[in-house]
């Protein structure tokens, strides 16, 4: 038999739907196969496994979360612009994928370590010193006050991706239905631009 591109990406589709709402632990390749359209044998026949299933899912999750930001942190512009360019493709990704955020984390800190392990590395180290260097830059020129580069950075992702782990408890806060929260969601994006800037600038 051959492999079928259209099939294999319809398990993939189907397969992040369920390991996204159930984790790893309650993702059975049965409920993929059904939603995917297909028997389970079929499934078997393209992934093996559910391990070798899940390793290609969480990879393109981590991917998205991690891969587009490195990019981001070692460009040429300003830190004002690469504040803006974080903190917009942070929105896009958890807006399409609110999920995401939950789905990543969750299975991270299961195995904490071989993440860490895996992950760390000269390519991680060198986009990170970019954004540093452009940090510094602002500090020495006085336009931002004197503030740690893992902190700033650390902020802007925790106030765009808490909302999306935290979305329950925040809805009863509000008392806000489905459709208020996400509207809530969408616009968020400028509150954090301006949050961020107004807290580092002297």
């Amino acid at each position: 038999m051959t492999k079928d591109n259209s099939t294999e990406q319809k398990i993939l589709e189907a397969a992040e739907e369920v390991f996204h709402e159930k984790g790893y632990d309650g993702a059975r390749m049965q409920e993929i196969a059904q939603h995917a359209g297909i028997n389970k044998g079929l499934l078997h026949y393209y992934f093996q496994t559910k391990d070798k299933l899940f390793e290609a899912i969480f990879s393109v999750a981590l991917n998205r979360m991690v891969s587009r930001v490195h990019i981001i942190l070692e460009t040429e512009g300003t830190l004002e612009e690469k504040i803006d360019l974080i903190i917009d493709q942070y929105m896009n990704i958890v807006l399409k994928n609110p999920s995401l955020p939950r789905f990543v984390i969750t299975e991270l800190n299961k195995n904490p370590d071989r993440f860490i392990a895996r992950h760390i590395n000269k390519d991680a180290k060198n986009a990170f010193s970019a954004f540093l260097i452009s940090v510094q830059k602002e500090i020495d020129k006085g336009t931002i006050r004197q503030i740690d580069a893992r902190q700033l950075l650390m902020n802007m992702i925790s106030l765009i991706i808490f909302p999306f782990i935290g979305r329950p408890i925040m809805q009863v806060f509000f008392g806000a239905n489905n459709e208020e929260f996400k509207k809530l969601l969408g616009e968020r994006r400028e509150h954090i631009k301006i949050f961020i800037k107004n807290a580092i600038k002297k």
